[in-house]
């Protein structure tokens, strides 16, 4: 295929338009049978053809005994097109303008279903988790107790790390874990001392994240069987982001900070 049918095409001509106004830039006129044998394009088809780029401008009929075709000349044909894509442009550039305000008028009443997200999976917990963290900008508030999506290791993470970094502020809650309770302690002081806020609670009633003042992530725990069915949910909600912020504080206010609860279990390392 020459280049200049694929530049046809590119501004919107078919391939058999193409290939039959490039054979009558050859000589002066064709009839319909020459055009066809010109250009291959099926006899049955060549006058619909004709028909379209006579619309478009770029194909004139001369009447006679014997019709005949002939091709306008470039220089001419091509500027009806240019007018009518100039056309096009000013019509789509007007577009956003007028439609716009149809699209924002329905933000106000939008189902409250589309602030909640469910995650039930551990590497889909995970993967929404740390993002949150890392496009948290002041603070990330924390509920933790088991069972745990992510492993229980001895270092914060590294998307929590790399957060911190930009100055947000972790303050976290964890539950006592009793099955391994020197572990448990170790853990909380390892995460204090790489600059995580923690307090300890002998009891927590969720499992909660709160990510600065919109954004809330909890968990729905199967209560029959703890470790299985583990479901999170995603809400952006400023208003119960503001509910869950003053629950996070009533019960920070009331937890042992880490030293308090190594003197209370008689740990020492």
């Amino acid at each position: 295929m020459t280049e200049y049918i694929v530049k046809l095409m590119d501004v919107g001509l078919t391939e058999n338009e193409a290939k039959v106004y490039s054979c009558l830039l050859r000589k002066r006129t064709f009839t319909a049978t020459e055009i066809s044998q010109c250009c291959n394009v099926n006899r049955s088809r060549i006058y619909s053809v004709l028909e379209s780029l006579i619309n478009k401008g770029l194909c004139i009929e001369r009447l006679g005994k014997i019709r005949k075709f002939q091709a306008a000349a470039p220089e001419i044909a091509f500027e009806k097109l240019i007018n009518e894509q100039n056309k096009k442009l000013s019509t789509l550039n007007s577009l956003p303008e007028l439609l716009s305000p149809i699209y924002n008028s329905h933000t106000d009443n939008s189902s409250p279903l589309e602030f909640i997200e469910v995650y039930g999976t551990p590497s889909s917990i995970i993967k929404k988790h740390h993002t949150l963290e890392l496009e948290s900008k002041e603070i990330v508030l924390s509920f933790c107790k088991a069972p745990y999506a992510m492993a229980k290791d001895l270092d914060i993470h590294e998307e929590q790390e790399e957060s911190m970094k930009t100055g947000v502020i972790f303050k976290s809650i964890f539950e006592v874990e009793k099955d391994d309770i020197k572990f448990f302690a170790q853990r909380m002081k390892n995460f204090e001392e790489q600059g995580e806020e923690i307090k300890v609670a002998y009891h927590l009633p969720i499992k909660l994240h709160v990510f600065d003042d919109h954004t809330v992530m909890f968990s729905m725990i199967n209560q029959v069987n703890p470790d299985q069915n583990l479901t999170y949910m995603v809400v952006e909600h400023s208003d119960l982001a503001e509910t869950l912020i003053t629950t996070f504080y009533k019960y920070w206010d009331e937890a042992l900070s880490v030293d308090e609860f190594l003197t209370k279990e008689n740990i020492k390392f």
